[in-house]
């Protein structure tokens, strides 16, 4: 765990921690450049020596990074200094939509459809750059204080994997993939894209259920 004062890359202030997950804890920080509050995720240090745990936390940033969603929630920035992995987050004043079930027990049908829309249009985002989250949940998805519904966590989305997956073959048999392979690997995972996006889209029909119980 990092010390609260403790400064990371000469700009991000630790504060507190605010959540933890089964791979990274979640800080509170201050950004001194641009002087705005930020959320820190960072790789737990059991996993920092690990190297597929580290290609999976720095692909979460890659992967969101590249959405701007108002129902994204945003990613500013990813770095490592002395081997302490991080990303830099929009900081959310919420909870998350388990927890918020769990508060009110049982949400309205207007509510619970007003939810499960803003869940949809933040998964239409990344799905319309080829992102496939993999691991919509409750736990995932953060109410602001001011009713806005983000999905976070992008650990597993399967943008780049394909990308990463050639380069690590590549360096390991020290050879460069053809056109042709490049093509059969995309097929193939786009078979799955498919499926994990259907899977989505039921998790939807589900939370709207589990909303009303």
């Amino acid at each position: 765990m990092i010390r609260t004062g403790t400064i990371l890359s000469s700009r991000y202030e630790i504060l507190e921690q605010i959540g933890s997950g089964g791979m990274a804890y979640v800080y509170k920080a201050r950004d001194r450049k641009l002087s705005r509050l930020v959320a820190i995720k960072i790789l737990k240090e059991e996993f920092c020596k690990d190297k597929s745990f580290v290609a999976k936390f720095r692909m979460e940033a890659q992967a969101a990074a590249g959405l701007s969603h108002n129902n994204v929630v945003g990613v500013y920035d990813v770095g490592e200094e002395n081997n302490v992995h991080y990303i830099v987050m929009e900081l959310i004043d919420g909870i998350t939509l388990k927890e918020y079930i769990t508060r009110k027990r049982k949400l309205g049908t207007k509510e619970s459809i007003g939810i499960a829309i803003q869940v949809a249009q933040g998964l239409e985002a990344a799905h319309k750059r080829h992102i496939v989250h993999r691991d919509i949940k409750p736990q995932n998805v953060i109410i602001s204080k001011e009713g806005k519904v983000k999905v976070t966590d992008f650990g597993i989305a399967v943008l780049r994997l394909l990308i990463l997956e050639l380069q690590e073959r590549s360096q390991m048999r020290q050879q460069t993939f053809t056109v042709q392979q490049a093509l059969c690997i995309i097929f193939h995972r786009s078979r799955q894209e498919a499926a994990t996006v259907m899977r989505e889209v039921i998790f939807i029909h589900l939370e709207l259920r589990y909303m009303r119980w």
